[in-house]
């Protein structure tokens, strides 16, 4: 069964983003240190949440930002990752504010 999209509203994307910009804190303070469970689950529904708001066209931005976190969590020196991780944000957040104005736009 396919369920419908519903185009997201604009509080809705920037708040999936924000969820998604607590967990990227979280990778930041344990980066070089693994993940563990606590961090897999803020990664997995931050992104999930993120990714459902979006829609298909979207979300592979969304995997390129988490597959960068597990970089930086994952890696010896986790000075490239961290910026690697820093550029995909920057994609992502560029993704949402614009999707998050077209909504805007269509309410007004």
């Amino acid at each position: 069964m396919n369920a419908t999209y519903a185009p997201a509203s604009s509080a809705e994307l920037l708040d999936a983003l924000a969820r998604l910009d607590t967990a990227m804190a979280l990778v930041v303070r344990r980066a070089g240190q693994g993940c563990g469970p606590d961090c897999e689950r803020h990664l997995d529904g931050a992104s999930r949440g993120l990714r459902a708001l979006l829609g298909p066209d979207a979300s592979q931005v969304v995997s390129d930002v988490i597959e960068a976190a597990h970089r930086v969590l994952t890696s010896a020196d986790p000075s490239a990752p961290l910026l690697m991780l820093s550029m995909a944000r920057k994609t992502l957040a560029t993704v949402v504010h614009r999707q998050a104005a077209r909504a805007t736009r269509k309410v007004a």
